[in-house]
This record gives C-alpha cells, structure tokens and sequence, in this order.
C-alpha cells in the first residue's frame, strides 16, 4: 500500500487553480485580495497564477476601471475547470479508499490484544474514516469519547459524541487513545508523550 502523504491536505497547484477557477466563475469581479483570502495564499502567488492563467488563455481580464479589473473564464477555462474536477475527484476517491485500508490495517493489529476501550483523539476527516471502521468492528472496540485541541470544535457533537477537550481523557480512563489525525499527528503525539498526565495510557496513531 502507498504511503499516506499529508500532500493531500496542502494547497498543490493543480487544487489552487481549480479553486481559483471556480471563484472567478462565481463571481468575475472579486479582488485579488478577497482571491487570495479564499485561496489562503498569499496576495502574490494569486497575482502570478492569474497572470500564468491569462497567458495560457484560460482566463480573459477586462478592465471595469482604472482600479479594478475584472476576469472572465475563456471556453477553454471552462473546460480546464471541468477537467481538473474531475481529477480532483478521481485523486479523493483513491486517497480515502487508500486510508480506509491502511485505518482497517492498523486497527487490525490494535485488536489483536483483545477489546479496547479507546479515546478518539482529533475530530477531522480522518475521524469519519475511522469512526466508520470502528462500527465495522464494534466487537474489538468501544469508543468513550472524542477529544480535539480545536476550540471551535469542542461541544459539538460527532458521531453522538460530544467533541471534548483532552484534558477529560484521565477521567474517562480508556485503554488507548487512539490518534486520529494525519495533518496534526506529530503535533499531537508530541504533545502526549510530553505530558505526565497521559503517560500511563497506551498511544496509538492511525
């Protein structure tokens, strides 16, 4: 099985143009600036990858004033656009069918031990994967809880679970906590293997 790459997760070019695509797509006028805070780059890279857009006749400008400019998709933008979704849609299929097998594969060797009673640890897109494959084996693993260090997650509810802040894992007293987080893993595990009060829990990251 391939290695999981947190590339994925990143801005690659051929996903910035898609989005900077559709943005202008949506709406002609918007700025470079309000561009570039979509995009999350910065004001320069949007500046070059329009005028690299432009040159390759995916994308018309026309001045509206002496202060904006607007951009059009050229027919052949319309259909770059079509094209780069659909590959984007292909590359997200592969990447979640090829994190599925790797989640069952390590969850696998997790339960060799007998039942575990886990802490999920982090509430992003890797969770939903997991999660799905943890109903999948509801005999090897019960999960208490989920925790996430992201404020603006904590209280709401996944999966029935209310998302809870890591310093509840002590009382909840599981087996493992189990790591379920590629983009923010190092960070995460860092941050257990630090901490006293995890030391006596078992980690394991997906």
């Amino acid at each position: 099985m391939p290695p999981l790459k947190n590339k994925f997760l990143k801005p690659t070019e051929h996903l910035r143009n898609l989005q900077l695509l559709e943005e202008i797509s949506k709406d002609s006028t918007i700025s470079q600036r309000k561009l570039a805070l979509r995009l999350g780059t910065a004001l320069g890279v949007t500046n070059a990858c329009l005028k690299k857009m432009v040159n390759k006749g995916l994308v018309k400008a026309k001045g509206i004033n002496h202060k904006r400019i607007a951009y059009y998709l050229t027919p052949k933008g319309f259909s770059e656009k079509t094209k780069l979704t659909y590959h984007f849609l292909q590359h997200t299929i592969r990447f979640y069918s090829n994190l599925k097998d790797n989640i069952t594969d390590k969850l696998s060797i997790l339960s060799k031990d007998g039942p575990k009673r886990i802490i999920c640890y982090g509430a992003g897109e890797v969770l939903e994967v997991a999660f799905v494959i943890l109903s999948e084996m509801e005999s090897q693993f019960s999960v208490l809880g989920i925790v996430d260090d992201d404020r603006n997650k904590q209280g709401k509810k996944v999966f029935g679970h209310p998302v809870q802040q890591p310093e509840v894992i002590p009382k909840l007293k599981p087996d493992v906590i189990l790591v379920t987080s590629i983009k923010y893993k190092d960070k995460i595990m860092r941050n257990l293997s630090n901490s006293k009060e995890f030391s006596e829990f078992k980690i394991f990251s997906l």
